[in-house]
């Protein structure tokens, strides 16, 4: 007897590892090759990976902020003098 994929009910087993068939393979003994097992978590080696990529991600994104913020500030002229503001002075 040949089990038809469309017959399979779930793509996934259970958590006993069980997978349902249509209602025809009742009372009818049916064996089911393992293929394949995959971990659902990553592994160490794909999380370290991740990890490198999102900080080099974050050192390039601060560098352009760096970047930008400094045309920004550069576009926006000298400041004008306030009376009575000193910029050296520690406000407190």
């Amino acid at each position: 007897m040949n089990v038809e994929l469309d017959d399979i009910r779930t793509k996934e087993t259970d958590d006993r590892g069980r997978l349902y068939l249509g209602t025809e393979y009742a009372n009818k003994r049916i064996t089911v090759a393992v293929v394949d097992v995959e971990d659902e978590q990553p592994s160490e080696d794909e999380l370290a990976a991740a990890y490198q990529d999102a900080a080099e991600s974050a050192r390039n994104i601060a560098r352009e902020w760096d970047h930008t913020s400094d045309e920004a500030w550069e576009s926006l002229g000298p400041a004008p003098r306030v009376e009575g503001y000193d910029a050296d002075k520690n406000d407190e």
